[in-house]
């Protein structure tokens, strides 16, 4: 236990933001899991990969060590949804690695030797996910290898087996991080521009051309003349496969009903905290009056009346009302009064160092306080900057509140009971002080009556037990009542959000149900406690290419269009005898001559598209040039000028090509997992 309570005060808020990343986890019941677990058939793998199923026992078990590691390293405080979102992916993630990244590169040549491990895990050239923890981190703020040597000799001491798990996590991530680094490298390598292609991209950057041109757009009415065929469409269709493929996905209609407090919930709510409001400014005890009455917890901090000017009748009062209590402050959502406990005058922020040592050590501490008191400094302490008081509470140090009412040049020993340890705490720096208040709130929340939420639901249930299962029904009922129902088009697997509410997944889940068809009704979906849906399917769309009668119209749309192009361009061509200005060519064809300035291959301005970006390149100087073909119309340009520079260099081409290499290195795990058949459907479960 010793090594673990180590591992704890160390990491504690200043664990690294690797291990804060990848290893935030979530509260779980493993006996309810564990019974979902049996009853899960074949038809529930949380995804694919290789072609063979990913089955939630799998997933889960190795979800629960990442689970249960982090849970035993912070305590288990890291129950939000975020948390839960990032520890779902790391999990992910490994299994991605073992099945698919690792074979797929090693089979490409790539490997990690023995000797290449031990190297980057306690060597001379460790690696940045070993030197990057807190935990390895020695008294003089730098990578101690002796510190990483005394945790492996220890680590097996830690009975409860995290030393070892933490450890083996971190072995894992410095593998997958030199493979990945590894692979990357040789790809960024393949894409390194030579002399000669450095020296074309220089010349062409440097080069800009200014034009004169006319705009001929196409007529997007109704032209009879031009034709598309089937075939043409299917074609365009077959062609162009990558373009028309969709996840599985639902078009829906619903209503919500928002269970919000009715008017007699409000009047019930006010009666009882004036019942309160009376007894709150006569408590002898205010703490313990707090804590058996507010909706709002007890607060210690301070604030000034910045701070508090959002409530111009609680800051008029805590500064300067001479009543015992505050007056009654109505929201749309509560009541509110408060009472001055304590005032001071306190600086906002102030800049502190600290040393921490083991209670044991406390004559240490006694010793470093001296030398404080006597020389002003010493390279022991830890510097913290600027920091705020409700920054030390948001990250567990209010041990260090005291820095507060302390002078600059100040120094003291903190006891930190729960760590079973001490602190030497000198201010540096502090902003000056300010009158400030530490105040008791009384809050009573407006909040629905258990009546309240019975009528809300019995009218969900109404339109659900009438509905009856059946889309029809469920469309006439709403008709009838007037009732808001709201289309959602396209809702996949992952939507979270649907309308208002931000997480309504138990809708989705219902909407992607097996038993979920086209024109099913739900029975009543309760999403916070707080909205009621009733929901309706509309529409399934599978996981795949997309029917071509689904965008038959879109690509009619294109293919018509592109041959208004190609019919504008000859029939322009043919009132074009050549020689004939700009100026006259927008005559004739009734439009006017803009002006664009620096065209050049590598930048060109925004609007001009590639197709004549291309050809203005190309063009000689001072002829008109046309038609050109865009992609809803025709161009005529003549290049005016053309101008050359020393602005664009060596680097901006090295760069502008890492840049491309780097969107192109962002896509590669998409790619392998498009050619490992890998899908991911744990939005299914979560």
């Amino acid at each position: 236990m010793a090594v673990l309570e180590k591992i704890r005060v160390k990491l504690g808020i200043l664990i690294s933001i690797l291990i804060a990343i990848a290893l935030l986890s979530f509260i779980i019941d493993p006996n309810t899991l564990g019974s979902t677990l049996q009853s899960m058939s074949k038809e529930n793998n949380v995804g694919v990969m290789n072609g063979k199923a990913v089955t939630y026992r799998e997933y889960f078990t190795a979800l629960e060590q990442n689970t249960q590691l982090m849970q035993a390293l912070s305590g288990g405080n890291a129950n939000t949804e975020e948390a839960q979102k990032q520890v779902r992916d790391l999990t992910w993630n490994q299994i991605f690695n073992q099945k698919v990244f690792f074979p797929r590169i090693k089979a490409a040549g790539f490997s990690v030797s023995d000797a290449e491990m031990v190297e980057l895990l306690h060597g001379e050239n460790v690696s940045a996910v070993i030197s990057q923890q807190r935990m390895f981190v020695g008294e003089d703020g730098t990578f101690s290898p002796e510190a990483v040597s005394e945790f492996i000799s220890q680590m097996d001491l830690d009975q409860s087996g995290v030393s070892r798990k933490y450890w083996d996590y971190l072995k894992d991530q410095v593998y997958a991080q030199q493979m990945y680094g590894k692979y990357y490298a040789a790809l960024r390598a393949s894409s390194m521009l030579n002399a000669a292609q450095i020296e074309r991209a220089v010349r062409d950057g440097n080069i800009t051309r200014d034009i004169d041109m006319v705009m001929v757009p196409i007529d997007f009415r109704v032209d009879t003349t031009i034709q598309v065929s089937a075939a043409e469409v299917n074609k365009y269709y077959n062609d162009r496969k990558q373009l028309f493929t969709q996840p599985a996905n639902r078009d829906i209609e619903y209503v919500m009903f928002e269970v919000v407090p009715s008017q007699d919930d409000i009047s019930a709510t006010r009666a009882s905290f004036d019942e309160l409001y009376g007894q709150f400014e006569h408590a002898e005890n205010l703490k313990n009056f707090v804590a058996l009455n507010s909706d709002r917890r007890w607060d210690d901090k301070y604030y000034s009346r910045e701070e508090l000017a959002s409530t111009p009748q609680i800051a008029d009062y805590a500064f300067g009302g001479s009543s015992a209590v505050s007056e009654v402050v109505e929201s749309a959502t509560s009541f509110s009064a408060v009472r001055v406990v304590e005032r001071k005058r306190l600086p906002d922020k102030v800049n502190f160092s600290f040393r921490v040592y083991p209670a044991s050590e406390r004559a240490s501490a006694d010793s470093l306080l001296a030398v404080l008191r006597k020389k002003g400094v010493s390279e022991e302490m830890a510097p913290t900057g600027w920091v705020t008081l409700d920054e030390l509470s948001a990250n567990n140090m209010d041990f260090f509140a005291d820095a507060f009412t302390m002078k600059a040049g100040e120094a003291r020993i903190v006891d930190i009971e729960q760590y079973q340890m001490v602190a030497v705490m000198r201010v540096e720096e502090t902003e000056a002080p300010k009158d400030k208040v530490k105040l008791a709130w009384l809050v009573k929340n407006i909040n629905p009556s258990d009546d309240t939420y019975r009528d809300f639901n019995m009218k969900a249930a109404d339109l659900a037990d009438r509905s009856n299962g059946s889309y029809e029904k469920f469309a006439e009922i709403v008709k009838e009542g007037s009732l808001p129902v709201i289309p959602v088009q396209r809702v996949t697997l992952d939507t979270r959000r649907i309308g208002v509410v931000e997480n309504a997944r138990s809708v989705v889940h219902w909407v992607f149900d097996r038993k979920t068809k086209a024109g099913s009704v739900s029975d009543v979906i309760t999403v916070d406690n707080k909205y009621y849906f009733v929901a309706a399917v509309t529409k399934v769309r599978k996981e795949g290419r997309i029917p071509l009668e689904d965008v038959k119209d879109n690509i009619l749309m294109d293919l018509i269009n592109q041959k208004k192009v190609d019919k504008l361009a000859a029939e322009s061509a043919e009132v074009v005898s050549g020689g004939e200005s700009l100026a006259v060519l927008a005559e004739k064809f009734k439009t006017t001559v803009t002006h664009r300035d620096g065209i050049s291959i590598v930048s060109t301005e925004p609007g001009v598209e590639p197709a004549l970006a291309g050809a203005v390149a190309a063009a000689p100087e001072g002829k008109v040039v046309g038609p050109v073909k865009g992609a809803i119309g025709v161009y005529y340009f003549e290049v005016r000028e053309t101008g050359s520079g020393e602005y664009y260099t060596e680097n901006d081409a090295v760069m502008a090509n890492n840049r491309n290499s780097y969107t192109q290195l962002q896509s590669i795990t998409d790619i392998i997992s498009q050619v490992s058949d890998v899908k991911d459907y744990r939005a299914k479960f979560y």
